[in-house]
């Protein structure tokens, strides 16, 4: 049954007894701060305005909302905690964020009641690189992994650190080398490499492109140092192929 509720941008710190109707957009695997021990998981919501709001998820309550806020599902979320969230923090173009804890109500809206759309992607070749390099432009990339390079470590300014290398191909089946740093192994590339086998299909969302000796990168990192490319999140996507026809 459908509910009443109101738009995200008339969610602000003083709203009182609101009810949001959101898609999951964005879905971020858990990690820990790198300066805390504290396990979080971000998300990014959007409602039927096109309206986003970045949400963040800590500690125990990651597990209680794990089979719930399912990527491109739509939801009903009320007494989530509002606050403001600094400019250089920001993942959504939003003044607020919300924190999800054991109090916010979370309730899937049924198909026949979902009127929010799937968000579209602008997925960019990798032979159109040169038309972003260095710019502020943000584009989405989507490739398939067919080899999985084992974990190393590089020297850096900052010391050692650890990496791991993909071979992905796009479309136009042109390779390119995807590298990720830190926590990326242990969440994002551990489960690409679990399913290997099977030529995962992984997107990028949100990164820019950079040339690093004449060769255009990407690289998933949350590192302060050697950021070639910022990507907030990577998601797996099943059951794809045939939609952009890559063909193993």
């Amino acid at each position: 049954m459908s509910r009443q509720h109101i738009p995200l941008k008339d969610i602000t710190i003083g709203t009182k007894g609101w009810t949001a109707k959101v898609i999951v957009e964005v879905k971020g695997m858990p990690r820990s701060s790198q300066r805390s021990p504290v396990k979080y998981q971000r998300m990014i919501l959007r409602d039927s305005a096109g309206t986003k709001v970045q949400a963040t998820i800590f500690e125990s309550d990651i597990d209680k909302f794990s089979d719930v806020l399912t990527l491109y599902k739509t939801y009903y979320i009320s007494n989530a905690v509002v606050k403001t969230i600094l400019p250089q923090h920001r993942i959504a173009k939003n003044d607020y964020q919300w924190h999800i804890n054991s109090k916010t109500v979370v309730e899937e809206v049924t198909e026949e009641y979902s009127s929010i759309s799937v968000p579209p992607y602008n997925f960019v070749s990798f032979s159109e690189f040169s038309k972003y390099i260095n710019s502020d432009v943000y584009v989405d990339v989507i490739g398939v992994v067919i080899h999985a390079y084992p974990p190393r470590e590089i020297p850096t300014v900052n010391g050692p650190q650890k990496i791991q290398e993909l071979l992905l191909v796009d479309q136009q089946l042109i390779p390119k080398i995807l590298t990720m740093w830190d926590q990326f192994i242990e969440n994002e590339c551990a489960a690409i490499v679990k399913n290997i086998k099977s030529k995962p299909i992984i997107a990028a969302y949100r990164i820019r492109i950079v040339s690093f000796n004449g060769i255009f990168m990407f690289i998933f990192t949350i590192s302060n140092g050697f950021i070639y490319i910022i990507i907030y999140y990577i998601f797996i996507l099943m059951n794809i192929k045939k939609t952009y026809l890559f063909i193993f």
